[in-house]
């Protein structure tokens, strides 16, 4: 999910009051695939992926019996979208992959990629 940057308080206030854990990723100067897989691992804790599958498991591998639900919030990701468009497009697919294993588990993984009001409002 797209989400502007005013929004992230209230994002962390909900992620909180539903004790989903809430993981940010900055991903500020992040302009190649390798290292938005660095940065996400680093974020997540495990070793960084060879590649999007690698990813997709390692998120799998976080679910585990009890956990309520997981938000990942990434941010600054004005590099990755301008100069590697293709990889920004493949880890949104791989998240939403992701995502969807965890939803026929009965539980959330949401991911929310924050804009800015101006980059947002020309979603519509």
């Amino acid at each position: 999910y797209f989400l502007p940057g005013e929004d992230i308080d209230e994002l962390l206030e909900a992620a909180a009051v539903n004790r989903f854990s809430c993981l940010r990723v900055n991903l500020r100067g992040c302009a190649d695939p390798s290292d938005l897989l660095l940065r996400v691992a680093g974020a997540l804790q495990f070793p960084p992926p060879a590649d999007l599958a690698g990813l997709v498991a390692a998120l799998r591998s976080l679910r585990t019996p009890g956990t309520p639900g997981l938000v990942l919030l990434l941010e600054h990701s004005e590099d990755l979208r301008a100069h590697a468009t293709g990889a920004f497009k493949a880890a949104m697919e791989g998240l939403q992959t992701a995502s969807l294993e965890w939803a026929r588990a009965k539980a959330p993984l949401w991911s929310f990629i924050a804009l800015s009001q101006d980059e947002f409002d020309a979603l519509d």
